[in-house]
């Protein structure tokens, strides 16, 4: 779509004033270069942001970052369209019995929400659907989106948030069923922006949080306003800690009990790990950054239509995937992983994640435009090590190996699509669990499904959560040391 900025204004700024949503990962720092429009009428000048992130091409086409773009005068710029979410297999679509009752599951992701309506005489999901969190407008990550918060955003990040579940209750299409109660789940990050609470306690020692979720609150309150459906209770799922949120919690409680020795991984921006073994519970969060999802990546994008979402050798080359089978507009998380245990399996970069010579200036092509880079290594290395090195020291905490483990549960949308193989290979996922691993999907909004018809779901959260015991990694040692052992790639 097309916009008219009037003078005097900073563009990113205004757009947000408008309601629309305009990607700013880096929260308008001028640093990850997503925030792009097209000039269309009028002048916008040339920033050195502009040149360091923009090819000459793209300048010349008119190409800005709305960011660091300050109109002098009216001008017209074109927003890149908002494409859709990779539909996951979590998604129903299903003609409702309106002789049932239902109620409605939520899961609030850093960059995805999902709502599903949930039958509840029949014990089962009957629609799902997605949007993008608008709030990732104002930070990819939690850290940059709670720091956008304490300056002043707050107000918007909520309203936002809001607006996107209004949203999403429309794409159901159920106001004429009889909906009775509704649950959340989301970390404890996104329940503090959804509710407007301080986020201070979140961003500096000793980490207090203003909820760690539990409360339930009438839907018309959670949205700011009324809506097509009855003002419904809706239950917030407890989190175990300040970075342990209600999601991880929801997704723990969904689990079926096997007394088994079990590794849970939620992989994306914070990636939170959970260690069950001998009745007691470990969990850690780690800040893997947003290059898992796309995020801090030259040509990185979230899992869209058209994002380049499998990588691998063909008869010798290079082939790719995209999602729908689309023109290829950048790379999501798994097609990034993919690329980089291809030139792992090439040669094409040694153990410290270097690039030989002849790909030393331009990385791995994949596409015109569309390629992987050296700091684009540099970035999924730190989240690899970041991951790792969480769940290393979740084994040393509980005196257990990797031999020690019955299974590795991989939750979120991104490890549903994540090839197992290229984890290993980059070491992302220990090898020796290779045949241990599971892709279960969204569990946060499996749990809150669950917790819609099965009465025993919430006292099973609250046995989890009172025998959880959150290590902060922050402050260990220990996880250190093995985030710089974990740094370096074993070719």
């Amino acid at each position: 779509m097309q916009l008219i900025i009037p003078a005097g204004v900073n563009v990113l700024e205004y757009v947000r004033q408008k309601g629309l949503f305009l990607p700013a990962y880096c929260s308008g720092a001028g640093e990850c270069g997503k925030c792009r429009v097209k000039l269309i009428a009028g002048s916008l000048d040339i920033t050195p942001e502009d040149r360091r992130l923009l090819q000459e091409t793209q300048l010349s086409q008119g190409l800005r970052l709305a960011c660091k773009a300050f109109t002098k005068s009216p001008v017209r710029v074109e927003l890149p369209d908002t494409p859709s979410q990779y539909d996951t297999p979590d998604k129903y679509w299903e003609t409702p019995d309106p002789a049932h009752t239902f109620g409605i599951a939520a899961d609030i992701g850093t960059t995805t929400i999902a709502l599903s309506l949930v039958d509840i005489t029949d014990k089962r999901p009957v629609r799902t659907v997605t949007v993008t969190n608008s709030a990732a407008a104002y930070g990819a990550d939690v850290i940059t989106r709670l720091g956008s918060a304490l300056s002043g955003k707050g107000s918007e990040i909520r309203k936002a948030m809001q607006h996107d579940l209004l949203t999403a209750l429309q794409k159901l299409e159920a106001p004429s069923l009889n909906i009775i109660k509704m649950t959340v789940a989301a970390n404890t990050a996104m329940y503090h922006l959804l509710l407007g609470f301080d986020c201070l306690g979140l961003c500096k020692a000793p980490f207090a949080p203003a909820t760690l979720g539990g409360e339930t609150l009438p839907l018309y309150e959670l949205l700011g306003g009324e809506c097509a459906l009855p003002d419904i209770p809706v239950t917030l799922v407890k989190g175990i800690s300040a970075f342990v949120g209600g999601d991880i919690s929801s997704g723990l409680a969904s689990l079926p009990e096997s007394g088994k020795t079990l590794l849970f991984l939620d992989l994306g921006t914070n990636g939170e790990a959970a260690l069950v073994a001998d009745d007691k519970l470990f969990c850690a969060s780690a800040a893997a950054g947003p290059a898992l999802e796309g995020g801090e990546l030259s040509c990185g994008c979230g899992g869209v239509r058209g994002a380049v979402c499998r990588v691998y050798d063909k008869d010798g080359a290079l082939a790719f995937d995209t999602i729908d089978n689309a023109p290829p507009v950048g790379i999501c998380g798994s097609g990034a992983i993919d690329a980089l245990a291809f030139c792992l399996d090439k040669g094409y970069i040694d153990k410290q994640g270097t690039f030989l010579d002849s790909f030393a200036d331009t990385g791995l092509a994949l596409a015109e435009n569309i390629s992987l880079t050296g700091q684009d290594i540099r970035e999924l290395q730190l989240a690899k090590a970041a991951i790792r090195a969480c769940l290393d020291t979740l084994l040393v905490s509980a005196d257990k190996t990797y031999a020690d483990i019955d299974s590795l549960i991989i939750a979120g949308g991104f490890g549903h699509f994540l090839d197992i193989d290229s984890a290993c290979t980059v070491g992302l996922i220990p090898k020796e669990l290779k045949p241990k691993t599971h892709s279960l999907g969204n569990t946060s909004l499996k749990g809150a499904q669950q917790s819609l018809y099965d009465d025993s779901f919430f006292s099973r959260l609250s046995v989890l959560c009172s025998k959880a015991a959150t290590l902060p990694l922050s402050d260990d040692e220990g996880f250190k040391e093995r985030f710089i052992e974990n740094i370096n790639f074993n070719t």
